[in-house]
């Protein structure tokens, strides 16, 4: 499966526009290396929709590239990414987007939005941490001295780039309520020890978990248990986070008391799920 994308991949670099990175086969292979990270987020759509994604994602990094080369300052030009990554994908909010979607509709998500930025700024080897909170996830980026926020859901306002600024969002950020404009599977299931400590420092791979268990609860919405499991424990083997854990405890519940599953079906869905365990050790204590 890892092999046919990797395929995918090659057809869709030999096909993007003739004059993309023209006579540069250095920023060619940095390309090749940003789509192989985007990757992680598009690996359970359909070929043709990964091949779409990576044109749409090789277009906008085409258009930041032509910026960056008249642009060296390195402030200016993350506040010009920012911007024109808003004004290019990001077009309309909605709650539960995923990162495919971003790409091919201009809908997003906090999660969405910032797994855009982050690939965008991997590319072009900046230094950023994605900050997951109970019901929201944002970027901090640093550049020497200089400090900002990518906040993907404030429109051209989420650039924040003063100090003062910078920390009365950071301190927003803590006080935030729970019922706020939010990542949909965070804001809607979670204990209470968890709404008020979950401030973590997480990477590509843990916004490829998040995104996995997003779709987890909205399959939970639609009562698609067993669907809701899978996503569950594959958002799990991404990002190994107590409140993964809790919702594949708590989907294992709702399998087994289920009225409308087959006692077969049951049975193959807690077998997945013992096996998972056993796989990653997990504590059914805690």
């Amino acid at each position: 499966m890892r092999k046919r994308r990797y395929i995918w991949l090659i057809i869709v670099l030999g096909f993007l526009h003739v004059n993309l990175y023209a006579q540069a086969p250095i920023q060619q292979n940095v390309l090749a290396q940003t789509l192989s990270k985007a990757d992680l987020f598009l690996a359970d759509i359909e070929p043709e929709q990964r091949e779409d994604a990576y044109k749409n994602l090789s277009q906008l990094i085409e258009s930041l590239e032509v910026i960056r080369e008249k642009e060296s300052d390195d402030d200016v030009f993350l506040r010009k990414v920012f911007l024109k990554t808003n004004r290019k994908v990001l077009r309309r909010y909605s709650l539960f987007s995923d990162f495919s979607e971003t790409l091919s509709t201009g809908n997003y998500g906090c999660l969405s939005g910032t797994i855009l930025y982050s690939l965008v700024l991997s590319h072009f080897n900046f230094d950023f941490t994605a900050i997951e909170l109970s019901d929201h996830v944002y970027l901090l980026v640093e550049n020497g001295e200089s400090k900002f926020i990518f906040e993907s859901t404030l429109g051209s306002r989420g650039f924040i780039a003063n100090k003062q600024d910078i920390e009365n969002a950071l301190s927003g950020y803590s006080e935030r309520s729970m019922i706020n404009q939010s990542m949909a599977a965070v804001a809607s299931y979670r204990s209470s020890e968890q709404a008020s400590s979950i401030n973590n420092r997480i990477g590509l791979r843990e916004l490829a978990g998040l995104q996995l268990y997003n779709k987890a609860i909205e399959n939970f919405k639609n009562t698609e248990l067993i669907l809701s499991l899978e996503h569950a424990e594959a958002s799990h083997e991404l990002y190994p986070s107590v409140r993964i854990k809790q919702l594949m405890q708590l989907l294992v519940n709702e399998i087994l008391y289920s009225e409308g599953l087959t006692k077969e079906v049951k049975e193959n869905a807690l077998k997945n799920y013992i096996s998972h365990v056993r796989e990653n050790k997990i504590s059914q204590t805690k």
